[in-house]
């Protein structure tokens, strides 16, 4: 019963990153390039654009941690500022805080946006410690934003809200501003791993005008390019000054602007078209229809995504083969199954079971 109350609480939370071109945003670190985004932002892109005033920057992804929803870029000349890090110790119950990131864009618009609340919780869904819980309205496109404390350091990493139809739908309720954020400190092993030091701000900046300034000043708009997409209202690398401040509107996109669903496409595919067949199964239940449909070579495919995710370093040549499809979203650090099987959600374990009851 508790690990089927975990799988509803996760069922229950949305990536406030949709559908809406696989949009997010992302923050700089350190002078040098290294910008800290949300794992499900980028963990289907072919390529990786981060947009600035004058053009876009390409992006490569050199760390990734799918548990816990992060991911490292590492772009160069970057042109903007940088943000420190901070335990989220320096905030609690009802400390203020401030978000900054690009929501909708697509409806919204390329120019930054800041949003503020308050701390409501020092921890997520059913006590998840990896989270604050945060009154701040944040969209799609916020994720990967970072979470700002009154000093001007980075406490976290906004990541999701609480699903309102899902909640609708089970508990009779619209949630009010119920968003989550993950604990900065998660990052940080992370940068050790790819041996990144963080330079240090000497000076806190306190709120007001210079703080939100300089956090506009370190994000950036992050575009996953997924196989055979064109690049969104982008236009060639040109960045000659910092900020994104002034960053120009982008065209309309084909058929206009749209409400987003926030969770990933739960159509499944037959291994045909793009390497994943289920994008979100390590965020959600699947379902037995879905799964019913899919022919041996899928169900294969199916199986052994949810272990690739988890860097799962494939001995036999057709699961490298398997691997290489990913390029720079499969990093293989597991070397066995029973170290995998440590990793596994209860959701994941949940999907393999499905999938091996079809197989």
């Amino acid at each position: 019963m508790k690990r089927y109350a975990v799988m509803l609480a996760s069922f229950a939370l949305l990536t406030v990153c949709g559908r809406a071109g696989q949009f997010g945003t992302g923050f700089a670190i350190s002078p040098k390039g290294y910008l800290v985004t949300c794992h499900h932002v980028v963990r289907d892109a072919e390529r990786v654009i981060v947009h600035c005033e004058d053009g876009y920057l390409e992006a490569k992804i050199v760390a990734l941690d799918p548990r816990n929803d992060l991911a490292i870029l590492k772009v160069e000349k970057w042109p903007g500022k940088y943000l420190g890090l901070s335990s989220s110790e320096e905030v609690t119950h009802a400390s203020e805080i401030l978000a900054a990131g690009f929501p909708d864009p697509s409806v919204l618009g390329r120019n930054p946006k800041i949003s503020t609340g308050i701390v409501n919780a020092m921890s997520g869904v059913r006590d998840d410690p990896r989270y604050i819980q945060i009154s701040a309205p944040v969209q799609p496109g916020n994720s990967g934003g970072p979470l700002l404390s009154s000093s001007g350091r980075v406490v976290g990493v906004v990541a999701s809200g609480l699903n309102s139809m899902d909640r609708m739908a089970h508990g009779g309720y619209l949630p009010q501003s119920v968003n989550f954020a993950i604990k900065a400190e998660l990052i940080l092993p992370l940068l050790k791993a790819i041996s990144v030091s963080v330079p240090k701000i000497g000076t806190r900046t306190r709120s007001g005008p210079k703080q939100v300034n300089r956090s506009i000043n370190a994000i950036a708009l992050i575009e996953g390019i997924k196989q055979n997409e064109q690049i969104y209202g982008g236009s060639p690398p040109g960045v000659s000054r910092a900020g994104l401040r002034e960053a120009a509107s982008p065209g309309q996109p084909a058929g206009g602007p749209s409400l987003v669903s926030l969770r990933g496409s739960n159509t499944p595919s037959d291994g045909t078209a793009g390497p994943w067949i289920f994008q979100d199964s390590h965020v959600r239940p699947l379902e037995p229809g879905e799964v019913s449909r899919l022919s041996k070579s899928s169900l294969w495919r199916a199986r052994n995504e949810i272990y690739l995710r988890h860097g799962f370093i494939f001995p036999t040549a057709e699961g490298q083969q398997f691997a290489r499809e990913f390029g720079n979203l499969y990093q293989p650090v597991t070397p066995s199954v029973d170290a995998v099987k440590q990793k596994l959600s209860p959701v994941e374990v949940a999907n393999l079971r499905l999938i091996a009851n079809h197989e």
